[in-house]
């Protein structure tokens, strides 16, 4: 099966986004968890202080892997159209347009799964 320079299947970029996506979210949720428990109206220590930095990792795990792929797949997947519209001149500005585009894709996923998690990662929420 031949493939043309540049295309990249969609199976590498649900797959590649979606690994990308959970490596980041996990490795950096403890951060996380003190920066939401630091903005809590009720106070840090009442929201938790430094215990159970993991509390609400699964909801983070379940949604940002969908969320990226959804967000590498609707790029992959736009880039080339947009690219096409504006000319092949323009292609820094397809990028950013179709990176634009598809970040408003993604956010379908991570806007809910954000509010969960934060729910989670403050007690009493």
């Amino acid at each position: 099966m031949r493939r043309r320079p540049g295309k990249v299947p969609m199976h590498v970029s649900l797959l590649s986004g979606g690994v990308a996506g959970l490596s980041v979210d996990v490795a950096l949720f403890p951060l996380d968890t003190i920066k939401t428990r630091m903005q809590s109206p009720q106070g840090f220590a009442k929201a938790g202080g430094f215990s159970g930095v993991y509390r609400g990792l699964s909801a983070a795990a379940g949604g940002s892997m969908p969320g990226a792929s959804l967000f590498f797949c609707a790029y992959e997947t736009l880039k080339p159209l947009i690219n096409a519209h504006l000319g092949g001149d323009r292609a820094a500005l397809a990028q950013m347009v179709a990176a634009s585009c598809a970040e408003t894709v993604a956010c379908l996923v991570r806007v809910p799964t954000e509010v969960v998690k934060q729910r989670m990662q403050v007690r009493g929420g």
